[in-house]
């Protein structure tokens, strides 16, 4: 079996304050890195060798009971020198996402202040899956695990069932030892169902590329196709010269206008230096203004917009419209085959935005294996336990917002 001897953290229950000195380049966080391992030496890791016989239901019932003996399967912690290792698995395997590599892991320690497991499944040597999870302590929401915060998708990537099922046992054993309330699996794909339970609340919206944009803007609906046309005559201009300030000035107010708390200014510039090449900002203007931004992700095939947002004052040019589209247009351009929207709530101004562009719908598997709850976790912004929060923060003074929102955004689990 797999043994988690985890001595229990003494510390205080509320969420960690990192560190505020947070700059990108590769020297951020020394601090808290070093936090982080005094944390792994108290939490002390032991791998064992895990050979499952054909099971038997658990006492949850939420272990797959078809899982046959294939060989031993070694489950531990990633060392250091092995993240190349595992950064060359997570994009061999196909349900390896963005938020599986190793720097994701890095941005998540190092912004929020939480501590991170990377398991990692073997077989003769060779890594069969990889589950990164994340320590989230709140006073509000109280502990939990999550696969990964900041991201989208994330949850076990395994090349096969047995991996699959180990992992998942490795994370039960760790919130129990954690005494964790539940572990959150945002799973892009399922490959390997389970009985666990979930949430039909957010899909992912996907476009292939390779039609080309000629074709792609012929299959939009009218009003959209109406909305882009407009927006290519208002005279705006889409440019990688844009400053992360510039950036961050338009995403904060956006979120605000949303009533949605936000990140601190720091964890863009990490994204930007840890994932060179691989993260890109982009800007639209208005003459010399900016009006609108967005950061992108870039795996595999894929560009993925991922923060983004636009100046209301400039909504009758249809900047969003214009972002998107040049962005798609640019993309196939430099031979990307998709174009991943990324996840939305159902019910949400986004969604139904993103719902005007024709693209294929996918439902997520969101998975939640619960460990001291009794209960899948509610907290969707679309709540209407949320509502009075939301309209309260939007009554916030908008300098408040970049002061408070990024201390108060650690607590939330749902981000």
């Amino acid at each position: 079996m797999f043994d988690l001897r985890l001595a229990r953290s003494t510390g205080p229950r509320h969420c960690k304050e990192p560190d505020q000195s947070l700059e990108p380049s590769h020297a951020i966080g020394s601090e808290l890195n070093a936090g982080t391992t005094q944390f792994f030496q108290r939490c002390q890791i032991y791998r064992d060798t895990m050979v499952k016989a054909p099971s038997t239901p658990s006492e949850d019932s939420q272990d797959n009971s078809s899982v046959q003996s294939v060989g031993q399967t070694e489950i531990g912690q990633l060392e250091p020198g092995e993240e190349a290792e595992w950064d060359r698995f997570v994009t061999s395997c196909p349900s390896g996402t963005f938020f599986h590599l190793t720097g994701w892991k890095t941005v998540v320690e190092r912004v929020l202040g939480h501590p991170c497991f990377s398991l990692v499944a073997r077989r003769k040597g060779n890594i069969t899956g990889v589950f990164p999870i994340s320590w989230v302590r709140s006073r509000l929401f109280g502990d939990c695990l999550i696969s990964m915060p900041l991201a989208v998708y994330g949850g076990i990537c395994a090349n096969d069932e047995n991996s699959h099922f180990d992992l998942l046992k490795a994370g039960r054993d760790l919130g129990n030892r954690l005494g964790v309330k539940y572990l959150e699996m945002r799973n892009r794909t399922e490959p390997f169902p389970s009985s666990l339970p979930g949430r039909d609340l957010y899909v992912t919206f996907t476009q292939d590329l390779s039609p080309g944009p000629e074709r792609l803007f012929q299959s939009l609906p009218s009003d959209t196709r109406y909305m882009v046309r407009k927006s290519l005559k208002a005279g705006l201009d889409w440019t990688e010269d844009v400053s992360l300030r510039e950036f961050y000035e338009i995403y904060a107010r956006s979120v605000h206008r949303l009533g949605t708390p936000v990140f601190p200014e720091a964890l863009f510039g990490l994204l930007l230096s840890e994932f060179p090449g691989q993260c890109r900002l982009f800007g639209v203007r208005k003459g010399r203004a900016p009006v609108a931004g967005v950061l992108c992700l870039y795996f595999k095939d894929q560009v993925m917009p991922y923060y983004a947002g636009a100046l209301v004052s400039f909504y009758r040019y249809a900047p969003n419209n214009f972002m998107y589209w040049s962005l798609i247009s640019q993309s196939y351009r430099e031979g990307f085959r998709y174009f991943d929207f990324g996840r939305s709530k159902r019910g949400t101004g986004s969604f139904e935005f993103k719902s005007s562009w024709s693209m294929q719908t996918i439902e997520l598997p969101y998975r939640y294996q619960l460990v001291r709850a009794h209960d899948i976790p509610q907290l969707s912004p679309v709540d209407p336990k949320f509502q009075l929060p939301i309209a309260l923060w939007k009554r916030l003074p908008f300098s408040w917002t970049k002061v408070v929102g990024p201390r108060l955004i650690r607590c939330i689990p749902s981000i």
